[in-house]
């Protein structure tokens, strides 16, 4: 369509008269000249800016939607660009053209529930050129990665027993092996359940130092009637080290229920099975005897008692089984999608729960830059932590997307992502920081590379005896991990 002259000097008074008194009532009428003659122009921003304008006066009507949302489509902007669409349809739903307009706005958005649900309202034509993810097998995912301990790095291996003390323990983890095997199928439009198999293989070592004064024999003195034997009973040190391998099998299953309204609810379970030789020590105080003097007289060796500390140690097939169960409720609000998650779970013998906000932003308008921002309260009988976690991302090239993540907090019998991440093992988390990149091969074809740094605590138990008797000490020693975890995503 063609201007004259006239009409353009027109338009650009008005868009003038309208940036300078923004501020001043507009009415339904120039409202639509206003976008109807920006939008055939296609000049998109000026489209948004009158539009914005219009609605926060209470002026809303069906063309001025559809030419807001197909204004920020144009602009690749396709967060805002469904909200739009989808209150246009609110007015006239049975219009395809713009139908066809929110579907890709929710296929560029990576909303597919949304997406599948339109698409028998779209034309006959366009259906064919529709995305084709409507099978019952959504994607298949494996990954797999190995990590790096520095837990038995010599800072870590130094005197396991303080002054006074009688005995320590120290278990270390070692490096240790990880494989995930996961699948996304589709039940109907609105429902899609996740399945996931996972399998971890954790070498330890449990170090051990004891002490106890122990008879040694200095001299034997030859007499005339006897020989007489002469003690002393130094303290003695002793180490052991026990190497035994922690298998962890879990299996994950979680669904999500895409509601009106842009609404989900994500129910998940997650089944971890535990096997490891448990070690237990155990000591007593036994009396020993040995040979005090031998009586050259009747030929008889005479002798005399003292205590000694005996220490054993026994291991047992230990297998156990922990649930974790949770439910995430999400909201899309524009560019924007709250979440509010819970969870339960009955990790290492202890009762675990917690409650959670999280807030993900879209600043662009689209998939090149996001960022979730998460805070968690985690509730374990009296302990009691606050969680927070920062996650941002972007699109680098048209092949390449990174990640970066950031979670600060002890999340020691913790879950993260609606329960498929658990963290049952027993050291002290301090923080975890990590980065990722997703290589676009085709369609269907994904890779990704994962790197993972966690600096962590391991116990170090000392049994001491003071003036009240035997008392139990703890210290921790930090150390850190580094993991390598490579990924093939195939969608169908």
């Amino acid at each position: 369509m063609t201007f004259k002259p006239a009409s353009l000097f027109i338009l650009f008074f008005w868009l003038m008269t309208f940036s300078a008194y923004a501020s001043a009532r507009l009415d339904f009428q120039t409202v639509d000249m206003l976008t109807y003659r920006c939008y055939t122009e296609q000049k998109w921003d000026s489209v948004i800016l009158v539009g914005k304008k219009a609605l926060k006066q209470d002026i809303d009507y069906y063309y001025l939607r559809v030419r807001m949302g197909i204004s920020y489509y144009q602009i690749k902007e396709y967060f805002p660009a469904s909200t739009h669409l989808k209150k246009a349809r609110e007015f006239n739903s049975g219009d395809s053209y713009v139908t066809d307009y929110l579907y890709w706005s929710y296929i560029y958005t990576n909303r597919i529930d949304e997406a599948l649900l339109l698409k028998a309202y779209l034309a006959p034509k366009d259906r064919d050129t529709a995305d084709s993810r409507t099978g019952f097998l959504q994607q298949i995912h494996f990954e797999s990665g190995y990590t790096l301990s520095s837990d038995r790095a010599p800072k870590n291996l130094g005197t396991l027993m303080g002054s006074n003390s009688i005995y320590g323990e120290q278990d270390l983890y070692d490096n240790y092996f990880y494989g995930n095997f996961g699948l996304n199928i589709r039940a109907s439009n609105r429902l899609s359940f996740s399945l996931a198999y996972n399998y971890l293989n954790f070498a330890k070592t449990k170090y051990v130092q004891y002490g106890r004064s122990e008879a040694r024999l200095d001299s034997i003195s030859y007499q005339e009637f006897s020989n007489d034997y002469f003690y002393s009973f130094p303290w003695k040190v002793h180490d052991t080290a026990i190497k035994y391998n922690v298998k962890q099998n879990e299996a994950y299953l979680g669904a999500t229920l895409t509601l009106p309204w842009g609404i989900k609810i994500m129910p998940a379970v997650h089944w971890i099975n535990v096997k490891y030789n448990i070690t237990n020590t155990s000591f007593r105080t036994d009396s020993i005897s040995d040979t005090a003097f031998y009586s050259k007289l009747d030929s008889t060796y005479h002798m005399f008692t003292y205590p000694l500390l005996v220490y054993r140690f026994t291991q047992k097939d230990t297998t156990f089984n922990n649930f974790v169960a949770a439910l995430r409720i999400s909201k899309d609000i524009g560019r924007f999608v709250i979440g509010l998650a819970g969870s339960w779970s009955n990790l290492n013998g202890k009762t675990q729960y917690q409650a959670g906000a999280s807030l993900t932003y879209f600043p662009l308008g689209n998939l090149n830059f996001y960022g979730t921002t998460e805070v968690t309260g985690f509730f374990q009988s009296k302990n009691k932590r606050l969680l927070f976690s920062q996650v941002l991302g972007a699109k680098l090239t048209p092949w390449l997307w990174g990640e970066a993540n950031f979670y600060y907090g002890d999340y020691t019998n913790a879950n993260i992502f609606n329960g498929a991440i658990v963290y049952n093992n027993s050291d002290k988390i301090d923080y975890r920081a990590g980065a990722s990149l997703v290589f676009v091969l085709s369609k269907h074809i994904q890779l990704s590379l994962i790197y993972q740094y966690f600096r962590k605590e391991s116990q170090q138990t000392y049994i001491k005896i003071g003036g009240t008797g035997i008392k139990q000490q703890i210290q921790n020693n930090p150390y850190n991990t580094n993991s390598i975890i490579g990924g093939i995503t195939w969608k169908f």
